[in-house]
């Protein structure tokens, strides 16, 4: 039989799909994260090794293994050094004998979910989680990007930016140089936290890379803003316009201003409704008359193994 491999190697998590040519997916599973931004190269390789060798091993099968096409799409793999240190991990010492080179693709995440998202030729996904991104394609094959590079030069509206917008409100409402907050007490409440300066030991302790723990906040901040919390509504709000930008910067260059178009929307932020979804949906509606919207139903993995099957037509 022929393998085709999967991967979605986000900023907390790795899902990987093993499937058939068919497209028929026969073992999957979810792992931890395989993005080198999030937690260094070494345990990225390690990360990665682990998922797709746990999922191998799920098959039961006798036959020796090899990939006749894999797609692996990570978070942030946008410019510079990226597609190297990505193709390093790709092709470890371990997963590479498993692998045609030629018939490897290695993307932005962001790609396998437009991809799996709608069949449109006009579409653009907007991911909001953890991170943000934000990729689209026309019907004459033009790809814009906007955001997405991470959190220290741009990774406005993300669950990372919104949570660390927390953190630094409650600070400066306990210095006094800020407004106060209901942040204070909610997110001590969240955290199990005894007071302000527990926050210090929290935030440093661990990992040098803690994104996670710091966006896994922007659920209390947007519940925080529903209890009509000043400082949360406007941070919610600020998250929103943010996003809002970069859709309509990928829009622009798209030439979508009077084409209809689907917008894909993926990610946690979603699930504020009233501080995030519905000023993002309603402000792009008044821009953009023709514009559509459609949640990514089915997993970004499916992407890759969509991607990677289209691989095999070129050879």
């Amino acid at each position: 039989m022929q393998y085709i491999l999967g991967v979605d190697g986000g900023g907390s998590k790795t899902a990987v799909q093993i499937a058939g040519t068919d497209g028929k997916v026969i073992a999957e599973g979810v792992y931890n994260s395989s993005s080198y931004k999030s937690i260094g190269t070494d345990r990225a390789i390690e990360n990665l090794n682990t998922a797709v060798f746990d999922v191998i091993e799920s098959l039961k099968t006798s036959e020796d293994i090899h990939f006749v096409s894999a797609c692996f799409g990570f978070a942030g793999n946008d410019a510079g050094g990226d597609p190297e240190r990505y193709e390093e991990i790709v092709f470890n010492k371990k997963l590479k004998g498993y692998l045609d080179q030629k018939r490897t693709i290695i993307c932005n995440d962001t790609r396998l979910g437009l991809e799996i998202g709608s069949n449109s030729r006009n579409k653009i996904i907007l991911i909001a989680g953890t991170g943000t991104n934000c990729f689209g394609v026309n019907e004459d094959g033009k790809q814009v990007g906007s955001s997405g590079w991470d959190y220290i030069l741009a990774d406005e509206g993300s669950g990372y930016d919104i949570g660390l917008k927390a953190l630094k409100a409650i600070m400066r409402d306990y210095d006094g140089r800020g407004e106060k907050t209901l942040l204070s007490s909610t997110v001590l409440k969240e955290l199990n936290l005894k007071k302000v300066l527990d926050l210090i030991k929290w935030a440093y302790n661990g990992p040098i890379y803690s994104k996670s723990k710091i966006a896994a906040l922007a659920k209390t901040v947007c519940m925080t803003a529903i209890m009509e919390d000043k400082k949360s509504i406007d941070i919610m709000t600020e998250a929103a316009e943010e996003a809002l930008t970069s859709v309509i910067t990928v829009a622009k260059k798209l030439g979508f201003k009077n084409k209809d178009f689907i917008l894909i929307i993926v990610g946690g932020l979603f699930n504020c409704k009233k501080y995030f979804k519905n000023i993002l949906i309603d402000k792009l509606k008044e821009r953009f008359p023709k514009i559509s919207f459609t949640p990514l139903i089915k997993k970004p993995v499916e992407g890759a193994i969509k991607i990677a099957i289209e691989r095999l037509k070129d050879f």
